[in-house]
């Protein structure tokens, strides 16, 4: 096969057009750079995955205009869910910021950006390997059966956390995988079935159950919402639920049957849960890691690629805020030519950060197991966030 050789030399090849890989880009374009971005997929995923950012970031993709143009607003909630719990964070000063927007939304919003920046973006180009030396990195892509290569003063990947920059380096990524497994879907319950107040939904047949946290039962966890509370589009009786159970030696798949949802379902309500129309339905088990390193030379790692996250509500938060930091860096360097030296400390102010969000999610998995141990730790943490000082605290460690 022959490999074509594009001689021009970029300032930054992305390697993952998710929100970290799209706000880096577009921070570094309106830095004055020349970005490229190359994404394996051929389109944007329709798979719903998180619904929203929780934490700094959001004021940063506000402050930095990013979110002109558009109806996503940030907010100050007074209560937030950490776990099974409700941080009472009080009705003034709220120290934690939430956009609520689906993932897929903000994706869309943050390649408007870029490409109004003068950012581009290759779909369909997939990294098959790369090579770097003291002045730049030569890329490897493969795209439409044929190969090429690109040339770039920096890579950085943000392709998720199966990395294949991060594997090519070699660099390690320890922690831990969960031994349960999380099933979740879209599903639509109809609307004489539901009975909703403040607190929660009365479901015909279920009984009461809390809204956005975990509802524990002996046998797993259901957390259930709607989903018009992040994207007001969304029809009545649309929900998200999530079931949480051990998972013994089941594997995780990305498509899950409507049968094997309800299953889960009844095994840890103990009834059926009135639904239908599932959609978008597939399992995943647990990680909780982070690379060793985030840079070897002139390669960067960034986002999901460099840490992921035991329960939900951090994962956006740190990959932008890593994207921010790293385009901040890069910029410099690129202008001034800077020493690489000059990049370390990218890891110094971002690798204790997903340190300690990876606390922060740790913790609130463990309040989601069953058992003694899981009785004893709610038990604690119930007494605890009785002082508001202690929510308000936990809120800002989730705030980064």
């Amino acid at each position: 096969m022959s490999i074509q050789t594009d001689r021009s030399l970029h300032d930054v090849v992305v390697a993952g057009a998710g929100p970290t890989g799209l706000l880096l880009a577009a921070e570094l374009a309106a830095a004055g750079s020349r970005p490229l971005v190359i994404e394996a997929s051929t389109h944007p995923s329709e798979m719903p995955k998180a619904n929203g950012v929780v934490g700094r970031a959001a004021v940063e993709l506000r402050r930095r205009g990013l979110l002109n143009g558009s109806r996503l607003r940030v907010v100050r909630p007074r209560r937030f869910g950490y776990g099974p719990f409700t941080l009472n964070l009080g009705l003034l000063r709220s120290p934690l910021h939430i956009l609520p927007v689906p993932q897929r939304r903000l994706e869309e919003q943050l390649e408007l950006c870029a490409v109004a920046r003068g950012v581009t973006i290759l779909r369909g180009h997939e990294l098959i390997g790369f090579e770097q030396d003291d002045t730049h990195v030569t890329v490897r892509v493969s795209a439409a059966g044929s190969e090429s290569e690109l040339r770039t003063r920096y890579l950085v990947g943000c392709d998720g956390a199966h990395s294949r920059v991060r594997k090519h380096l070699g660099i390690a990524f320890p922690g831990v995988t969960d031994s349960s497994i999380t099933r979740i879907a879209r599903i639509t319950i109809a609307t004489g079935a539901v009975v909703r107040d403040r607190r929660g939904i009365d479901i015909r047949g279920v009984g009461w159950l809390s809204l956005f946290r975990p509802n524990l039962t002996p046998h797993g966890s259901v957390t259930i919402a709607p989903v018009h509370a992040f994207d007001p589009s969304a029809p009545a009786g649309l929900y998200t639920v999530r079931t949480h159970e051990p998972r013994g030696d089941t594997a995780a798949t990305d498509e899950l049957s409507t049968d094997a949802l309800r299953a889960s379902l009844r095994r840890i309500l103990g009834t059926e849960l009135p639904f239908f129309d599932a959609h978008a339905a597939r399992s995943v088990i647990a990680n909780s890691r982070q690379a060793e390193h985030y840079r070897s030379g002139r390669v960067f790692l960034a986002g999901d690629a460099a840490h992921v996250f035991s329960a939900g509500g951090s994962a956006l938060n740190v990959g932008l805020a890593d994207a921010i930091a790293l385009a901040e860096r890069l910029a410099v360097a690129l202008h001034a030519d800077a020493d690489l030296s000059r990049l370390d400390g990218y890891q110094g102010e971002r690798h204790p950060a997903g340190r300690r969000a990876l606390a922060v999610t740790r913790v609130q998995h463990a309040l989601e197991t069953a058992g003694e141990s899981g009785d004893a730790l709610r038990g604690m943490f119930e007494v605890l966030l009785r002082d508001r000082t202690a929510a308000r605290r936990i809120a800002m460690l989730m705030e980064g």
